[in-house]
This record gives C-alpha cells, sequence and structure tokens, in this order.
C-alpha cells in the first residue's frame, strides 16, 4: 500500500511519468519503515522532481515518447529512490515513529485523550498527510490487535461531511452556492468514510471551517475513546456499525454510541461554523451571493 500510495501522490502532480518514481519512492519508504507519512514524501519529492525535469529537460518534440517514456521515469527513480534511502527516509522514519510510539503511549488509561488526538489528526488536513499519519497508526494498532484507535479514526470521518450539510441547510444564506450545492451530496460521502468531500468549503474558508471541523472531530474522538469500542474492519463506512467491537456493552448500545458520537461532533461543528461565518458575513470579512438575513 505505501508505494502504490507514494506512486499516485506523485502522479497527482506529474502525470505518468511520475509513476515509477513515485513507486520506487515508496518502496524506499517501505525498506527504511518510514510508513505512510514516508509515502506521502516520497510522492511529493518524485513527483516535484519529474515537474522540474519536464520544465528543464527538453529535446524536440520528436522525442516526447522517449522523454516521457524512458528518460524522466529513469532519471525520476534514480533521483527519488535515492533522496528517499540516504537522504530524506531516515529523518521522515524517526518522525514517523516517533510519532506511533507517542501515539501508542496514549493508549489504554488515556484513551480518551488518545481520541481527542486522533479526532484533531483525522480532521486537519482532511485526507492530507496528517490525516494519513493517524491512519497509519490506527492500521499499526489494528494489526497489533488493538482495535480501539480505527474506530475512533472511523466515527470521526464522518464529522467533516455532515458539519458542511447540516450548516448549509441550516443557514444556506450564510454560503454561497456552490458550497450549497456541495452540501447536498456531502453527507453521503460521510456515510462512506470520505473527508475529501468537504474540501471545496475549506479551501474557500480555512480558518473558520477546519477550526469548527476539528473542535466537533476532537469531541467525537474523546466520546468514541471513552467507550472502549473497537473496529477491525477499514473502509466500511456506515457499515462498521455491524461490525464494531462491543467489548461488553452490547452491539446496539455499541454502535449507537458510535454514530451518536459523530452526530455530537457534528452538531458541535455546525454550531461553531455558523457562528463564525455569521460575525464574519455581518462584518464583511466573508463575502456570500445572497444577503445578509
Amino acid at each position: 500500500m505505501v508505494p502504490v500510495l507514494a506512486a499516485y501522490t506523485a502522479y497527482s502532480l506529474a502525470d505518468k511519468p511520475a509513476l515509477a518514481p513515485g513507486f520506487a519512492a515508496g518502496l524506499a519508504a517501505n525498506m527504511i519503515g518510514s510508513g505512510f507519512l514516508g509515502a506521502v514524501v516520497g510522492g511529493l519529492i518524485a513527483g516535484y522532481l519529474i515537474r522540474w525535469m519536464k520544465n528543464h529537460l527538453r529535446l524536440s518534440s520528436k522525442f516526447n515518447g522517449f522523454l516521457t517514456f524512458y528518460l524522466y521515469p529513469v532519471l525520476g527513480t534514480l533521483g527519488a529512490g535515492s533522496l528517499m534511502l540516504f537522504v530524506v527516509g531516515e529523518p521522515v522514519a524517526w518522525i514517523n515513529n516517533s510519532l506511533t510510539a507517542w501515539l501508542n503511549g496514549l493508549s489504554g488509561s488515556n484513551a480518551l485523550l488518545l481520541g481527542a488526538i486522533l479526532g484533531f489528526m483525522c480532521t486537519f488536513d482532511l485526507g492530507g498527510p496528517v490525516n494519513k499519519a493517524a491512519y497509519a497508526f490506527c492500521l499499526g494498532a489494528m494489526a497489533n490487535g488493538v482495535y480501539g484507535p480505527y474506530a475512533i479514526f472511523a466515527s470521526v470521518k464522518m464529522v467533516s461531511a455532515f458539519t458542511v450539510t447540516a450548516s448549509t441547510m441550516l443557514a444556506p444564506r450564510l454560503f454561497k452556492e456552490f458550497e450549497i450545492e456541495t452540501g447536498k451530496s456531502t453527507w453521503l460521502l460521510g456515510l462512506a468514510g470520505i473527508t475529501e468531500g468537504a474540501i471545496p468549503m475549506a479551501i474557500e474558508d480555512p480558518l473558520r471551517v477546519i477550526g469548527s471541523f476539528v473542535l466537533g472531530s476532537m469531541v467525537t474522538g474523546a466520546i468514541v475513546g471513552a467507550m472502549n469500542i473497537g473496529l477491525s474492519t477499514p473502509g466500511a463506512g456506515i457499515f462498521s456499525l455491524f461490525l464494531l467491537h462491543d467489548n461488553g456493552a452490547g452491539g446496539v448500545m455499541a454502535a449507537i454510541g458510535w454514530f451518536g458520537a459523530a452526530l455530537v461532533g457534528a452538531a458541535i461543528s455546525t454550531a461553531i461554523l455558523l457562528i463564525w461565518r455569521r460575525h464574519a458575513v455581518k462584518h464583511g470579512n466573508y463575502l456570500t451571493d445572497g444577503v445578509m438575513p
């Protein structure tokens, strides 16, 4: 999974010529134990390296095939792989391992704090490197038979999407038309466990939107952490309701608590976002397509 993540991170930056260099950087990250964080860093290195080559290494148009399918991938693989193995990889591995060890130290009696931290990390960049670091920790914990962290992560993933839908439905005049349209379907992405649906709104107004998401997500994470329930099946979305490890609480109560925590977090995030957005619109710090009620 690590090489594939690195390959498609690179691909997103520089298209097909970056796939092989990204995969090589991901293999190097895997070899030195830098995990998902290493995959993201390796993919970024490969992608930007290939992008630089495209801008500076040019030949006649009749050599385009040679450049695209041979020279760029070969040089990119050597460059990105070497940088990951001998320069960047070890520091990234240290950061990744330190983060994992720190989070592991918060397990058990500090499950509530662990939940709040995972809630913050999951929502802070909506699928970016911080989110992936939390995901890697949850998968690592799952591999070691500790299922609580992923239950936290899976519940928190719904908060941002539910917040987008709820806030745009409750106060549409505080939002632009594209935000309202986004909100109509984002809740479905939330049920699937996809945080990226909230990105358009977050890009438009990052401080208020991300700030509100994070606060609600931390509450959700803390609630699920305190409940001591687990989840050993990644990527199930709303169907995780039927797969939870209830740890003696009962399947129905575990499911209600797990999904209810997401709703509580979304309610908190929605209230905070509406307060902040109303203040911003009222004072002219955010312009909408409509008129303030």
